[in-house]
């Protein structure tokens, strides 16, 4: 992909915004001041209405601009990798940052880890208006990963606990994914789930992601209507893992099913789920939708028994170096 040698490849690093203008400079400056310097920093704007093409305007010949209609995160994520180079790409979504070793640390990997087609880092989140770190959970499976009999053979997902920003990948390994399918949510789900069921990688303990908790997270840091999201992307990923990745159907029904599980449970939260469901279950035989009714019936329990809003977890201040001060 690029003209340099194996030890110095070309890492694009893909960041996708929409009206996050207030964060996006920062994050620009976070990719700009990489220690590793053959980087490409593509930028793709999803028809923000906010001030994000100012932002961007300042850093004119310094990165890559792509300006689109709205269309969603997968569709940027679909004109950005389209448009990159890099033997190696890297997420960062417009409200977080990555540390300045970050971009070194992965090529570092890629490099002694031949086999290796995706790297995933740990994410630190940190509070947007006080700059507390959320101490990241003390199990942590780092090291070669290879998941793929328990999620191809079993249809059985591991916890892949880490978010858009902390993941990169092989060129390689995105030409089986791209281009991605454009529903709505659960856009890193879909991706680490069909990179680790299809190769194998490292998961890096390492801190090399900042992702900012605040306000208008759509998923991460909220503590309602939580249950009725992770319903509809457990039916919307279910069903995109079945029609695009023949290795992952036994998995995509298994996510489908728990989806229309918790779905069923949630309603007002998840009114929209039915067409895609039923859609869905028209396709299927009458022992496949035997197996995702009982599945599912299994999920609706478990979320009508578990107490609301277990996960919550305090900020903290934690022994880590301050934020970095990337000012935009």
């Amino acid at each position: 992909m690029s003209d340099t040698s194996p030890n110095q490849p070309l890492v694009s690093i893909l960041i996708n915004n929409y009206n996050y203008g207030r964060f996006l400079g920062k994050a620009i400056e976070s990719a700009l001041r990489q220690t590793y310097k053959n980087i490409e920093v593509i930028v793709v704007d999803d028809g923000s209405t906010d001030h994000s093409s100012e932002v961007i305007a300042k850093y004119a010949g310094s990165i890559i601009a792509i300006e689109k209609e709205n269309g969603g995160q997968p569709t940027a994520f679909n004109a950005g990798f389209a448009r990159s180079q890099g033997d190696i790409v890297c997420f960062l979504d417009a409200d977080d940052l990555f540390l300045p070793h970050k971009v070194q640390t992965v090529v570092n990997i890629f490099h002694q880890q031949p086999f290796a087609a995706w790297c995933f880092d740990r994410v630190v989140q940190f509070d947007d208006s006080t700059g507390d770190r959320r101490v990241p959970a003390s199990k942590w499976k780092s090291g070669l990963w290879d998941e793929r009999r328990n999620m191809c053979v079993k249809g059985v997902a591991p916890n892949i606990p880490t978010a858009t920003s902390g993941l990169s990948f092989r060129r390689e390994m995105l030409h089986r994914i791209f281009p991605m399918p454009e529903f709505p949510i659960a856009t890193d789900g879909y991706l680490k789930l069909v990179a680790v069921g299809l190769e194998q990688g490292w998961m890096e303990p390492q801190e090399l992601t900042l992702q900012r908790i605040h306000a208008e997270n759509i998923f991460t840091g909220k503590t309602t209507g939580k249950r009725g999201l992770l319903g509809l992307t457990g039916i919307l990923l279910g069903r995109e893992l079945y029609d695009r990745v023949p290795q992952l159907r036994r998995l995509g029904i298994t996510s489908f099913a728990r989806g229309f599980g918790i779905c069923r449970v949630s309603q007002p939260v998840c009114p929209d789920y039915q067409p895609f469901a039923l859609e869905f279950l028209q396709r299927m035989n009458f022992s496949t939708k035997l197996k995702i009714y009982g599945q599912a019936v299994w999920a609706a329990v478990r979320a009508l028994l578990s107490t609301p809003e277990q996960r919550t977890q305090t900020m903290q201040h934690s022994a880590l170096e301050p934020l970095p001060d990337f000012k935009a």
